[in-house]
């Protein structure tokens, strides 16, 4: 097994697909359709991974990174370390602007939707490395 991740996104579609994807790369996958909840999965689990959209109802990606990343009392520092979390963008509505200030917030790799899957699996597995 690679590792459990978490896919957070408001869309059904691009969450089964990136679902899928990733079981089928070895990796147990959780879901959530939105930012707010995703405190009780991380507090539940273990992740390695995050696949995180910015805009989705709830508390968006921006908000989900910056706490992720938090160094003292952040959401994951209970399980793990938060700067050890690998973390992927995915956005459609953020444009370059958006992505490169995700980039800043600490996302290990941001890409624009719509993706091509072999883009994610590669930055899955040159994060991993």
């Amino acid at each position: 097994m690679q590792g459990r991740a978490l896919i957070v996104d408001d869309d059904r579609s691009i969450r089964l697909v990136l679902r899928e994807t990733l079981r089928a790369d070895g990796w147990a996958v959780d879901e959530v359709d939105d930012g707010d909840a995703i405190d009780e999965q991380l507090e539940r689990y273990h992740y390695d991974l995050l696949l995180l959209d910015l805009y989705m109802p709830g508390m968006n990606g921006y908000e989900v990174l910056r706490r992720v990343r938090q160094t003292h009392g952040g959401v994951l520092s209970v399980r793990k370390t938060p700067s050890t979390v690998a973390v992927i963008v995915l956005s459609g509505a953020a444009g370059d602007a958006g992505l490169s200030f995700a980039s800043r917030l600490g996302a290990d790799a941001c890409l624009s939707k719509p993706f091509d899957i072999a883009d994610v699996l590669k930055a899955v597995r040159e994060i991993r490395r």
